[in-house]
């Protein structure tokens, strides 16, 4: 009837109005984020943003991304590298502002001029302190995804740490902000990742499990970024560890003085960082007799602890750093402080490319598939060993290859000319 008819309309219109006002409070109540953040680590969460705002019931209104500027990279340094996170944000559209070239702080620097201001700042594996008055020029302040358990491993380099302490378990945090110290703020969330079943955690599975987690947990907590602020956690004191930045001497190997199990594990945390480096000496013993050195750094790549090795079955036991290549598994197995291998696949000397165990076996004059890595003198070397090539005469050269073609001198000479034989 046309009485339903019209209570119905103005239902509907009624209904319309409620829809229209939640949708103004769900406005009012999204976020202008301002997103710190470098690396690949920082890619995963810049992601998970992008992906939410993309939602009818996104908490996020807009995203600027704040990065380090384009680097020079290469050789030459004459290709512009940008930020991980910078590619995402020009793929997606969103403004990208970088900090001051060749900065190392942000002291005196200043967000870049939104028409709205920014109501929040997430900060993941950026590299800067964002000082206070940045901290304090956002609404709602600002938060940080740490890839740890905190208070225990503040720093630089978490997931590092994780994997030379052999912990269990890691984690990540969401943490407040803190405008005097890092890693220090209250924390907001947290979620705890076992890793007692992984046999060997290393540094690139174990990030990306950990950014897996740290997106999700960041995209919760800005869903009840309120509520979570009035219930932040103190952190303990007393708790504290810290996970300071890795450095490159970190690398150097002392086969005399580490364990195979060290080494391997130093390996899994920062070898893609830094890979681990020894030194092998090369040397030339001229025709004059004069010795001619080099003393080459090695990386070790593809690092692992073989169930067995030629190295235990010698007659005598070798010395730490002495290393044989082995057939069956195509590897190095490098002798240990405590009489234990580790192996590696390939090898890269210092300016050269990576090259397997078995090119580095034929072509460094390796005797019996055996020889030794460390620093040796002049006076150490003698002809015969491994690393040492005594240069020959021609005539020499070509009594070897007559004999591995069983081959007279004469046969020799008719098939490449008499000139062969003379020496130079």
């Amino acid at each position: 009837s046309p009485r339903l008819l019209c209570h119905a309309r103005f239902y509907a219109t009624i209904q319309r109005q409620q829809q229209q006002q939640q949708q103004q409070q769900n406005d009012k109540k999204k976020l202008r984020v301002v997103f710190f953040g470098t690396d690949d680590f920082a890619v995963k969460h810049l992601k998970a943003l992008i992906t939410d705002k993309g939602k009818p019931n996104s908490c996020i209104e807009s995203i600027d991304l704040v990065c380090p500027p384009d680097r020079k990279t290469g050789r030459k340094l004459n290709t512009i590298t940008p930020s991980p996170t910078k590619g995402i944000a020009e793929l997606y559209g969103i403004p990208v502002h970088h900090t001051p070239e060749n900065a190392k702080t942000l002291d005196g620097w200043k967000l870049p001029d939104n028409r709205d201001g920014y109501d929040l700042g997430v900060v993941v594996s950026f590299g800067y302190f964002v000082p206070s008055d940045i901290i304090h020029g956002l609404k709602k302040g600002a938060i940080n995804v740490h890839p740890s358990l905190l208070p225990k491993y503040r720093g630089a380099a978490p997931i590092q740490h994780t994997i030379l302490a052999g912990d269990d378990k890691t984690g990540v945090t969401v943490q407040e902000l803190d405008d005097k110290e890092f890693d220090a703020g209250r924390i907001l969330a947290q979620e705890t990742l076992d890793i007692s079943g992984i046999e060997a955690p290393n540094y690139k599975d174990l990030k990306e499990r950990l950014s897996s987690v740290g997106s999700r947990l960041l995209m919760d907590t800005l869903h009840n970024i309120d509520e979570l602020k009035k219930n932040a956690k103190v952190q303990d004191l007393s708790q504290v560890t810290s996970a300071p930045k890795i450095k490159k001497e970190w690398s150097e190997v002392v086969f005399e003085d580490m364990e195979a199990w060290q080494i391997e594990q130093l390996y899994r945390a920062i070898g893609e960082q830094y890979p681990l480096r020894t030194v092998f000496t090369f040397t030339r013993i001229k025709r004059s007799k004069k010795i001619k050195q080099r003393h080459i750094t090695m990386q070790l790549l593809n690092m692992y602890l073989p169930s067995d090795s030629p190295l235990y079955y010698m007659r005598e036991e070798p010395e730490p750093g002495t290393f044989m290549y082995d057939d069956e598994t195509k590897a190095l197995h490098i002798y240990c402080a405590d009489g234990v291998a580790v192996a590696v696949t390939h090898i890269k000397a210092e300016g050269s490319n990576a090259i397997s165990a078995r090119d580095f076996n034929n072509g460094y004059e390796i005797r019996d598939q055996t020889g030794q890595f460390g620093y040796f003198t002049e006076e150490d070397i003698k002809p015969g060993m491994s690393g040492v090539r005594v240069i020959k005469r021609r005539e020499e050269y070509n009594k070897t290859i007559r004999r591995r073609m069983k081959m007279r001198k004469h046969e020799f000479e008719e098939l490449y000319g008499k000139k062969a034989g003379r020496g130079r």
